[in-house]
Parts: structure tokens; C-alpha cells; sequence
């Protein structure tokens, strides 16, 4: 299973652009995570604060994804299974349109 959610994250990593790809259960436990240099620490700090209340919300299939934008960078917080979420931080360098899309190839029950 470890080696699944590291597959998850592995075309995340090889792209220069993305700051962070990280994979969480529902109830906030770190899974699986890449992260590109400390610099993203206390963004993805923040996001992993947005992580229960978007749980909450893909429990109850109220929301199929969450974007926010901070300046140039991004963070898409989108569920790949009833029990998982994926988190990626996105320089301005890349398309959130693009990461979006390669997120949702990943979605699995």
C-alpha cells in the first residue's frame, strides 16, 4: 500500500513547477508527501488546517475539489477516494488547470 500512495505523488514530484504534493487520510494522518524545499513548510501548514474541513465536506460529497490562490502560487486540495485526499502546491509557473486535470486521472475507490 505504501508504495501505491508514493505512485500517487511520483508525476507530482517530477514536475518542477509543483511545491508540494502530499497525500492525506480524512482524519488528517500524512500518507505519503513530497515536498519541493522548506521554503513550502508553513504553506503546507496551512493547507493541512484546510484538509478536515474539506474532509468533512468530500464525507458528505458536497465537493469534488477546493483552489485557493495566493498570488503567483496555488494549492488544489481534491479527494482521490472516499477515504484519501491529495494536496498540491503549485508555482505560477504551471497551469492549476493542468494539475487538475492530472489529479483527477488519479481518483480510485
Amino acid at each position: 500500500m505504501r508504495a501505491e500512495l508514493f505512485e500517487i505523488i511520483e508525476p507530482f514530484r517530477a514536475d518542477e513547477s509543483i511545491l508540494f504534493a502530499v497525500v492525506y487520510s480524512v482524519d488528517g494522518t500524512v500518507l505519503a508527501s513530497y515536498i519541493k524545499t522548506r521554503e513550502w513548510i508553513p504553506t503546507l501548514e496551512w493547507a493541512e488546517k484546510q484538509v478536515e474541513v474539506v474532509a468533512r465536506q468530500v464525507l458528505e460529497e458536497n465537493l469534488k475539489s477546493v483552489e485557493f490562490r495566493f498570488g503567483k502560487e496555488g494549492i488544489l486540495i481534491k479527494p482521490i477516494s472516499r477515504s484519501m485526499l491529495l494536496v498540491v502546491g503549485i508555482s505560477g509557473a504551471t497551469s492549476l488547470y493542468k494539475v487538475r486535470i492530472d489529479a483527477e486521472s488519479l481518483r480510485y475507490d
